[in-house]
């Protein structure tokens, strides 16, 4: 089963985007500590509907994925976004919506992005309408390819569900999944059955016997390595995959640290890619925000 995840947030959304399954949340993990990841966003469309995860990647940018910021993209095969409105993220607490609330001026999804037609290309940047008062976490340097390379273990994070079709937790869930080869990747998703998997843009993790993994609603949520002087990168955006910890069947990451996506997302976001050799904390504090959390749906292709 193909994995990707959406919020319900309206029946008109529904029907717009019902063929666009988008990603997931942490299963397998552990809560959070407070202040330990205060660069990781909730994202939310309309009333108050938790859609998405997010990372704040310099001051006014919040990383996510393709699918959390387009609605037709699936059906229509147009990069376009979500009206800006409806969306609002909240930064920096390990409990959900007692972040920095900073509402959204702007949404670029990639222009290569054509939702169900391939996964490819799966970001969207949001432009917040303010500067957050948190820390970012970039994505990686072009010199820092070796702290994503096969084997290293990496964080992930994710306000997703913490079991397949299970509930949203109160709690941001965090765990560690080793990256895996491009050859294996490909040999578990393969043409034959259906899936698209491309090294340029995709990268994969996970332990072969399963157990570990994103799931619905960590959709656009990063995995995280380590620079050489200790502070965090964003090396992937949760993206998609088959089920929840399946064994076998790891998770697939949009490949934002290699060439073509970190391009985008610098052109996009000049400071929202680490110098190399720079050096970024995660600290910052949080500001309570309001909103109403609502349950989610997955839907899958």
């Amino acid at each position: 089963m193909h994995r990707k995840i959406v919020t319900v947030v309206a029946t008109w959304a529904v029907v717009l985007a019902a063929a666009a399954s988008p990603s997931s949340a942490v299963v397998g993990g552990s809560d959070a500590a407070p202040g330990e990841f205060t660069s990781v966003a909730e994202v939310y469309l309309g009333e108050g509907v938790f859609f998405c995860t997010g990372t704040l990647i310099d001051p006014t940018h919040v990383l996510t994925a393709g699918h959390c910021g387009n609605p037709t993209g699936a059906v229509f095969a147009a990069p376009v976004a979500w009206p800006t409105p409806l969306i609002d993220v909240y930064i920096g607490s390990n409990k959900t919506l007692e972040g920095e609330h900073v509402p959204v001026s702007k949404a670029v999804v990639s222009p290569d992005y054509f939702g169900l037609l391939n996964s490819r290309n799966d970001l969207t940047i949001l432009t917040l309408s303010r500067a957050s008062s948190h820390t970012p976490t970039p994505v990686a340097a072009a010199g820092e390819r070796s702290i994503w390379d096969p084997g290293d273990l990496e964080t992930i994070a994710g306000w997703g569900v913490t079991e397949e079709d299970g509930d949203l937790p109160d709690t941001l869930q965090k765990a560690q999944v080793p990256i895996t080869t491009d050859t294996y990747c490909k040999s578990r998703y393969t043409e034959d059955d259906g899936y698209d998997f491309d090294p340029e843009t995709m990268v994969c993790a996970g332990y072969p016997e399963g157990g570990v993994d994103t799931c619905q609603g960590d959709s656009g949520g990063p995995m995280f390595g380590t620079a050489a002087d200790g502070s965090r990168r964003v090396v992937g955006v949760t993206s998609w995959g088959n089920g929840c910890a399946q064994p076998g069947q790891p998770g697939v990451y949009a490949r934002v640290a290699d060439t073509k996506l970190r391009t985008w997302v610098e052109s996009v976001a000049p400071d929202g890619v680490a110098d190399d050799g720079s050096t970024t904390s995660t600290g910052g504090s949080a500001v309570k925000g309001k909103g109403k959390r609502a349950h989610q749906k997955k839907s899958k292709a």
